[in-house]
């Protein structure tokens, strides 16, 4: 019953189970666009392609550093006994050590999504994704469910957020062709705890109206999202000051001054 220890259960929970959904959503995109291929819709085809570039180095990069956060509170649980071979986690955190290096890096990914799929798409691809954050978000903003329609608040006022964060970043680069890869992958990580919410809010919503699990399971659905928003989404503050910080503080230290290694 410790809360520290369903903190760390809750995280890990949240982040399985809301992983889950993003990376079904692309894999439904994936399907639509082959789909959209076989009739011969070209149209079709450019819009799933366009979606599945947007999100996928989210996925990628975001996926990645909190499933390696996940791992690595699967060990603290256990206190020293994580450690050890005997329980496994230690293998797991191992494992998926890897996942933010191969097939790009988190920062490669970063740059991919801010760089390349957002500025060079000239704000196209984020201003279509957060139109469709408030579309998702409009059915619960007048809900009869208190928890609900706060939550459906929340991810609105996230996606406005998100677009002007975009915003001012590209002001930035404008002057400045630093400032993108200085914010890329506090944005990155921005990107993903807003859109692991967003899911979450899916979630919640559909374990609201009920269905043929046991009722437990519906509620511990909602128990969880309340987890995501009340402890996860928060992040977003701390990135966000990453996102408007000042190139300069990463760009003044002089290459010497790293490491001053006295067995030189």
């Amino acid at each position: 019953h410790q809360p520290s220890v369903r903190t760390m259960l809750l995280t890990q929970k949240a982040v399985a189970e809301g992983g889950r959904s993003m990376v079904y959503e692309c894999a439904k995109i994936a399907d639509l666009m082959q789909q959209a291929e076989y009739a011969g819709d070209d149209a079709a085809v450019k819009q799933h392609d366009g979606r599945l570039a947007f999100l996928t180095p989210i996925l990628k990069g975001f996926l990645t550093e909190v499933g390696k956060e996940a791992a690595d509170l699967g060990i603290q649980v256990y206190g020293g006994h994580g450690y050890i071979k005997d329980n496994k986690a230690e293998q797991v955190f191992r494992d998926v050590r890897i996942a933010s290096l191969w097939e790009g890096t988190t920062q490669i990914q970063a740059l991919d999504l801010l760089g390349r799929k957002i500025m060079l798409g000239k704000l196209k691809p984020i201003n279509e994704h957060a139109a469709g954050l408030r579309a998702q978000c409009t059915p619960y903003l007048t809900s009869s469910d208190s928890q609900l329609r706060s939550h459906a608040w929340s991810v609105l006022y996230h996606s406005m957020e998100w677009q002007y964060l975009t915003y001012r970043v590209a002001m930035r680069a404008a002057s400045d062709k630093e400032a993108i890869s200085s914010s890329s992958v506090d944005y990155l990580m921005y990107s993903g705890y807003v859109t692991l919410a967003a899911h979450w809010l899916e979630m919640e919503a559909a374990a609201s109206r009920g269905g043929p699990e046991e009722p437990d399971f519906y509620k511990a659905k909602r128990q969880t999202s309340e987890f995501v928003f009340e402890r996860l989404l928060p992040r977003t503050r701390a990135h966000k000051a990453g996102i408007l910080a000042s190139v300069q503080s990463a760009l003044d230290v002089s290459p010497d001054a790293f490491s001053f290694d006295h067995a030189r």
